[in-house]
């Protein structure tokens, strides 16, 4: 039979309990509310994307969140951080490639905002126009659905080559090529040795930030450029739920800000490589 006196031990290792459970509870709300506030963002490996995403993260900051960001060289990894909630958004890549993942993991990636447009073109280390092309001159192009067709329509816009008609242009193939006078040889690799195979072939095709890096400029060294209404603006994709949240808002409003202009330019010796898309 318990006593007065164990009846008031009792209260006071139930009262120990009940307090030090609450202070657990209030430990936890406040790391949650503390990880509320953390974005974590995958950026790609290149100059322009880290050089900016440094200053997105002061940008955020100013905001309240925090920026927690990491950097990887892999495409289809930067897109598997975010399709498995690892984290929150990446930033490596346009519209199209993203829909190709999609296609191609069965993904549920969506377009968060668009930050800038990359042109497009056909560079050359070796000729200075496309009508100093040779026959059987060796053409560069991307082996990926999400840019092959777009060294193909440039071609055919500057009447160089031909294509089959009623075909959709971002289905565009070499086999849809119906008048190639030159005899054009097109060699298809992966995106990342454009610039490194443009050593060996007559041209290639390449985005400004590419052609940049190996020293060529798209105003002035590009043979031919994409037209406008084909242009991908690069995105943050974020998955589809997320599409519009808070966190998805705060990214956007720091991102469209002068200083993440500024380091566009930054990035690449103070020259308008990437056009902001705001």
């Amino acid at each position: 039979m318990k006593t007065l006196k164990d009846w008031k031990r009792f209260a006071v290792v139930l009262t120990m309990v009940a307090t030090q459970l609450t202070f657990t509870g209030c430990l936890r709300q406040s790391q949650d509310a503390q990880d509320d506030k953390i974005i974590k963002f995958a950026s790609c490996h290149l100059k322009a994307y880290e050089d900016t995403t440094k200053v997105l993260a002061q940008e955020v900051e100013k905001l309240g969140y925090t920026l927690k960001y990491t950097f990887l060289a892999d495409n289809t990894q930067l897109n598997e951080a975010v399709e498995s909630g690892e984290y929150f958004a990446n930033y490596h890549q346009h519209a199209p490639y993203m829909n190709e993942f999609n296609a191609a993991h069965k993904g549920n990636l969506a377009v968060a905002f668009e930050v800038f447009t990359d042109r497009a073109g056909i560079f050359s280390k070796k000729r200075k126009s496309l009508n100093d092309l040779p026959e059987d001159a060796t053409i560069t192009v991307a082996n990926d659905p999400g840019n092959n067709f777009r060294a193909f329509v440039i071609l055919a816009d500057a009447g160089v080559i031909k294509l089959k008609e009623g075909v959709e242009l971002i289905k565009v193939t070499q086999n849809d090529i119906t008048e190639n006078p030159k005899k054009l040889k097109f060699i298809e690799v992966d995106y990342a040795m454009l610039s490194k195979a443009l050593e060996e072939a007559d041209a290639g095709f390449l985005y400004a930030t590419v052609a940049a890096e190996i020293g060529l400029e798209f105003g002035k060294d590009a043979l031919a450029g994409e037209r406008k209404e084909l242009q991908a603006p690069d995105i943050i994709a974020v998955r589809k739920e997320n599409v519009g949240s808070e966190k998805a808002n705060i990214l956007e409003k720091a991102y469209k800000t002068d200083a993440v202009k500024q380091a566009l330019k930054d990035a690449f010796g103070g020259k308008d490589v990437l056009l902001p898309a705001w």
